[in-house]
C-alpha cells in the first residue's frame, strides 16, 4: 500500500509492501480520506496533520503513535487497538468508537485526547482507563463511555467468583485446576 500527501506525493509504502503496515513511520500530512484501510497498522509512527476523514480503520492497531491535529471527521475506529496514543487537537466530529459488529467494545488504553474535537463522535460501549485524557468539558459517561479495569482488578474478580463457585469458576471444574 502506498501514501500520499495532499498535493498527491508519495511519502510512504508499507513494509512489506502488499500487507498494511506503516510501523516506525513519519508520514505527516497524509491524505487518507475515504479510505479502506481495515486492518491498517500505525505502531510508534508520527501522522501530524494527516487527513482520515471518512476512512474505514475498523481492527487498525494504533499504538505508540501520534495523530495530533488529524481530521478524522466520521471516519470509523471501531474494533481498533489503541495503546498510547495522542490525538491532540484532532477534528474528530462524527467518528465512531462504538460497539463494532459483534457487540466488541473498543479500549481506550492511555490515550491523549487534550483539545479534540469530539463533537458527536459515538462512544456508545467504549471503556477507557485511567490514563486516557479528555478535552474539557467532556463527560465520558455522557457520551456512552465507561471506566475500564485494571488487569489487577479483573484477576481479582476471577478469583472471588471461583472462591464463591460462580458460573464457570466452579470449585472443581477444570477451569479452577
Amino acid at each position: 500500500m502506498i501514501i500520499y500527501d495532499t498535493e498527491g506525493n508519495k511519502i510512504a509504502t508499507s513494509e512489506p509492501a502488499d500487507k498494511r503496515v506503516f510501523d516506525g513511520l513519519t508520514i505527516h500530512n497524509a491524505s487518507l480520506a475515504g479510505c479502506e484501510l481495515e486492518g491498517i497498522s500505525f505502531t510508534g509512527s508520527d501522522l501530524q496533520g494527516s487527513n482520515f476523514d471518512g476512512a474505514d480503520l475498523y481492527g487498525a492497531t494504533l499504538m505508540d503513535s501520534s495523530f495530533n491535529l488529524c481530521s478524522f471527521i466520521r471516519a470509523d475506529l471501531r474494533s481498533t487497538f489503541m495503546q498510547s496514543i495522542s490525538f491532540r487537537y484532532a477534528n474528530m466530529r462524527g467518528a465512531l468508537f462504538s460497539l463494532d459488529n459483534m457487540g466488541g467494545r473498543l479500549i481506550l488504553n492511555d490515550v491523549d485526547f487534550f483539545g479534540a474535537n469530539l463533537d458527536d463522535a459515538d462512544f456508545t460501549g467504549a471503556l477507557y482507563d485511567e490514563q486516557t485524557t479528555f478535552p474539557t468539558g467532556f463527560v465520558p459517561a455522557s457520551r456512552g463511555l465507561m471506566p475500564s479495569i485494571s488487569a489487577k482488578e479483573y484477576f481479582q474478580q476471577i478469583e472471588n467468583w471461583t472462591k464463591k463457585g460462580i458460573g464457570i469458576f466452579k470449585k472443581g471444574t477444570p477451569d479452577t485446576k
